[in-house]
């Protein structure tokens, strides 16, 4: 198995290793897997993939965007199973050979239809990073759904890459007067837009949902800030005290001396679907026979069910949190 990451490489690494060193207690098949750091290059992703080729690995793992599209065509050629760490909603469609086990803007949109069916909503206003994963989701998914719904009044506002001061888009969402207001972006932009949203008292209790990066952003902001505003978020995230999740937690900060993001545990879950596919081949295993076998993974992992859907992507379970004094809890729909 072959690795080449960049931005999610350490969390992704630390994560899948410690689930090697598990597989290796638990006397499972032997896994191992050759990383590399595309070092955020989309050229330098080209360039180890071809190296690692020569060693003939079973399964490739590949991360971010502009480094995983490079070499996306070359492995699915190769026909072997590809684990992509992004966010694209559409990715693994048309694909016979990709695999994610990771959130997506493929199953974090049905949170915010739910979401916003649950509070009524009637007027949204929506603002997110323009980047064409995003268009996409939005512009494809979401504002498509809430006009299923019969939200017919929506503000939509795409901000560039890079922006810093959203003081402008506040007062654009305070003329609209919504009942609900969706934020995406990356952190800093998430820390931007709730200062710029908070002085003009926009963010009420249960009028504000965030995409995944608000768990970020909630690292610079502080509780006052964070208070009442919903995110889709892992189980992995809202359920610390679960027992499952409770132990990987107390394992991982006793391996590596610090708390555990949701990447780390994903990761982990990817090394638990390869072990699980492995038990069950004859090795080695043709590409086509790892992907049939993958494709029939069934088993519990750290982030809830690990198995895959038609397109590959994990079927993982998502919710609502809300930020209460600070910490992320579950939405009880309060």
């Amino acid at each position: 198995m072959s690795g080449d990451l960049a931005t999610y490489g350490v969390s992704v690494r630390e994560g899948a290793v410690m689930a090697l060193a598990d597989s290796a207690d638990k006397g499972g098949p032997k896994l191992a897997v050759d990383w590399q750091d595309n070092a955020g290059d989309p050229k330098s992703a080209v360039s180890i993939f071809q190296k690692q080729m020569l060693a003939s690995p079973d399964i490739y793992l590949s991360g971010v965007k502009p480094q995983t599209m490079a070499i996306k065509d070359q492995v699915n050629t190769k026909g072997m199973p590809h684990f992509v760490w992004i966010f694209d909603a559409f990715i693994n469609q048309n694909t016979q050979n990709n695999f994610r086990t990771w959130v997506s803007y493929k199953i974090e949109p049905p949170v915010y239809l739910n979401y916003a069916k649950r509070i009524g909503a009637r007027r949204v206003a929506i603002v997110y990073v323009q980047l064409p994963h995003t268009v996409e989701e939005f512009t494809q998914i979401v504002i498509p759904g809430l006009k299923t719904q019969g939200i017919a009044e929506m503000f939509v506002e795409p901000f560039e890459f890079g922006r810093r001061d959203f003081k402008d888009i506040g007062v654009k969402i305070a003329a609209f007067a919504p009942d609900l207001i969706i934020l995406n972006g990356f952190q800093a932009d998430l820390v931007g837009l709730v200062r710029a949203l908070r002085p003009l008292n926009l963010i009420k209790d249960g009028n504000t949902i965030a995409t995944y990066d608000m768990l970020d952003a909630a690292n610079v902001l502080g509780a006052d800030e964070l208070e009442g505003i919903r995110l889709v978020a892992p189980r992995f995230e809202t359920r610390k005290t679960e027992s499952g999740i409770a132990e990987f937690r107390k394992n991982f900060r006793q391996r590596y001396g610090k708390e555990p993001l949701y990447t780390h545990a994903f990761a982990y879950d990817m090394i638990g679907a390869v072990r699980d596919a492995a038990s069950r081949l004859s090795l080695p295993a043709t590409s086509a026979q790892w992907i049939t076998a993958l494709r029939s993974t069934n088993i519990q992992g750290v982030t809830g069910p690990i198995r895959f859907d038609e397109n590959g992507d994990l079927v993982t379970p998502l919710e609502v949190g809300v930020y209460r004094k600070g910490q992320l809890v579950p939405d009880d729909g309060k």
